[in-house]
C-alpha cells in the first residue's frame, strides 16, 4: 500500500502566534515566555507577513555588541566587519516587533511536500517556516512538526 505523501498543510500550526508591527518587545518576551511559543510572525495592518521573531533573535538583542575589527596597514586603518556591527546595534536598539523582525524568510505554499519543506529547513538552518497562500499567512511549520511527521511517515 503506497504512502500518502505529507503536505505542508498537514503538519502547519493552522493559527500560528502573530503580531503588529508595532508590539513592544516587553509584550513580545512575555509572550514567548507565558504561550511557550518559539516563533512569533510578524504581520502589517492587512495581516500580511512582515517578518518573523524567535527566541534566539531576543536573546541575541540582549547580548554583548561586538566591535568592529580594524586592520592597521602603513598609516591606513581599515575598518572590517562594519556592517556587521551596524546591523548588531540596529538590533540592539530594537524597540518593538517592526525594529527586531527577521524580513529575510523563507515561506512556502499549502501544497508543498514534506520533503520540500525539509529541505528548505535544512538548506537555511530555518526553524520556523511561514505558509503562505495567496500571500497571506495560513499557518506555521517548526522543526518539531516536521520531526513528528518523519516519524510516522
Amino acid at each position: 500500500m503506497p504512502k500518502t505523501t505529507i503536505r505542508a498543510r498537514d503538519i502547519m500550526h493552522e493559527q500560528p502566534a502573530f503580531c503588529t508591527l508595532d508590539t513592544p518587545l516587553r509584550d513580545i518576551a512575555r509572550r514567548f515566555a507565558e504561550e511557550g511559543i518559539t516563533g512569533l510572525l510578524v504581520v502589517d495592518e492587512d495581516k500580511r507577513l512582515y517578518g518573523i521573531i524567535t527566541e534566539s533573535d531576543l536573546i541575541d538583542q540582549q547580548r554583548n555588541l561586538h566591535l568592529p575589527t580594524v586592520l592597521a596597514v602603513f598609516d591606513m586603518v581599515i575598518p572590517l566587519g562594519e556592517a556587521r556591527f551596524e546591523q548588531e546595534l540596529a538590533r540592539m536598539q530594537a524597540m518593538t516587533a517592526a525594529d527586531l523582525a527577521r524580513t529575510d524568510i523563507k515561506t512556502v505554499a499549502p501544497d508543498a511536500t514534506l520533503g520540500e519543506v525539509a529541505s528548505l529547513m535544512g538548506e537555511h538552518a530555518i526553524h520556523h517556516l511561514p505558509v503562505l497562500e495567496q500571500g497571506q499567512v495560513v499557518g506555521m511549520i517548526d522543526k518539531h512538526d516536521v520531526i513528528k511527521a518523519l516519524a510516522t511517515n
